[in-house]
């Protein structure tokens, strides 16, 4: 299971997914989206959270760069929620110049993320962690534990909760690769046949023991019933 999830999972960088003519709220379609249109979803929208860790440098003049205050914050998004890769794609058609394409070139634009365009997260709920901090030694520290960590070590650490499901279980993880996505936890969709989300759920929590750079502890928090497409819940 662990290769087929790979094959699906390890290659996502601003992903495209064609899916719906319409997004999150009814909005028009992503390919629409302006660039701060497609950062909020990424940074402000029922799929993501930040949260930023303080620490005070203690003294005159220290800290890095002449800072005082230390700040870590981190990126937490469902890779597998429908409108965050659609939000990643739209931030790729805005680089690469996708609007002043003619269409041929649109068409082979996209044949080049067909790849990305068919990832099946059907039986997976896939979450990100990505994150920034002024502190350039802060950073690496966060980075050499991302990338160190493997689903074995990680799974006394990483866990998703639910009312209904407690601690499900990590089945995959895949260190960051771009800094743009960040980390990768996957996770089952269902338990015991149980679905971990269900239309009465009222959140889901991710939770990060031993992170550098928190207060032990990584917890971002979504309540479900935001997490809709219309009248679809999409997570």
């Amino acid at each position: 299971m662990h290769s087929i999830i790979k094959a699906s999972l390890v290659a996502v960088c601003f992903p495209l997914l064609a899916f719906s003519a319409t997004s999150w709220g009814g909005l028009e379609p992503f390919s629409k989206w302006s660039l701060e249109g497609a950062v909020k979803v990424l940074n402000d929208s029922p799929w993501a959270r930040q949260e930023t860790f303080t620490r005070v440098i203690r003294g005159v003049g220290s800290g890095i760069s002449g800072e005082k205050e230390i700040y870590n914050t981190f990126y937490v998004r469902f890779l597998s929620a429908r409108p965050v890769r659609e939000a990643y794609a739209r931030i790729q058609q805005i680089q690469h110049g996708y609007d002043r394409m003619t269409p041929e070139e649109k068409q082979r634009f996209e044949s080049l993320q067909a790849a990305n365009l068919d990832m099946d997260v059907s039986q997976w709920i896939v979450l990100s962690v990505g994150f920034r901090s002024n502190d350039p030694n802060e950073e690496s520290a966060i980075r050499r534990f991302f990338q160190s960590e493997t689903v074995e070590t990680l799974r006394s650490k990483a866990f998703l909760s639910t009312p209904s499901c407690p601690q499900v279980e990590l089945i995959a993880y895949f260190p960051h690769q771009e800094e743009s996505v960040g980390a990768k936890f996957v996770f089952p969709r269902e338990v015991d046949g149980v679905p971990v989300i269900g239309e009465h759920c009222p959140n889901i929590t991710l939770e990060l023991l031993d992170v550098p750079g928190t207060e032990s502890r990584l917890y971002a928090k979504f309540e479900v019933k935001s997490m809709r497409v219309g009248d679809q819940l999409v997570f």
